[in-house]
């Protein structure tokens, strides 16, 4: 199993042991690292070939419509920002209409196209 599959199953599994404990601890703030399983929009941001600002990317998210972000609606650290009572979606943090108060109780620094392995960036690179 990759580690972009593995990724839904241990943050549902976080979130489960997370809510179900007696005492439950306070969450101040989400912090994202990851690639495109998680990216919030930091692709539309930066000049890449990796988009997802069109159709049908979006349809399922609060007001329909493409939001750059790698699937149809919210995105796993969605539901544990809300979850924790924090954000209903995680803010991005190239996203120029926020500003570093904004990022309080969480951020985004996930970009689509990353990769753990060197070869990843030649690949990307022979697209140009």
């Amino acid at each position: 199993m990759s580690c972009c599959s593995l990724t839904p199953f241990f943050l549902w599994l976080f979130v489960s042991l997370s809510l179900s404990t007696a005492t439950k601890a306070k969450v101040p703030t989400i912090i994202v690292f990851e690639e495109s399983s998680v990216d919030s929009r930091n692709n539309n941001v930066i000049s890449t070939l990796l988009k997802s600002n069109f159709r049908p990317y979006g349809r399922d998210f609060y007001d329909g419509q493409p939001t750059g972000r790698f699937c149809n609606g919210r995105i796993s650290p969605d539901f544990i920002s809300a979850a924790f009572g924090l954000k209903p979606a995680i803010p991005t943090y190239l996203d120029p209409t926020y500003n570093i108060f904004d990022f309080a109780t969480g951020v985004c620094f996930a970009s689509t196209g990353t990769g753990y392995n060197n070869a990843t960036s030649k690949v990307l690179a022979m697209k140009h």
